[in-house]
């Protein structure tokens, strides 16, 4: 599991959509984060768990002509 520090002002969907690319581990990162749940906006120096989630790969929309 990975950790990262909130800067000021930061947001978990943020700091979550920046190390995963996606909002869908929301979930697990909240359960792995329960003293962060309250707090909409973070703030600095709080630690936030980043756990280890196999996500499904993004698929790549095809091309259409028309």
């Amino acid at each position: 599991m990975k950790h990262t520090t909130a800067a000021q002002g930061d947001r978990l969907d943020q700091i979550i959509h920046a190390h995963y690319g996606t909002l869908d581990a929301m979930n697990d990162v909240m359960m792995a984060n329960p003293h962060l749940l309250a707090k909409p906006i973070l703030d600095d120096g709080d630690m936030v768990s980043l756990p280890e989630i196999d996500l499904p790969a993004p698929q790549e929309k095809g091309v259409s002509l028309w």
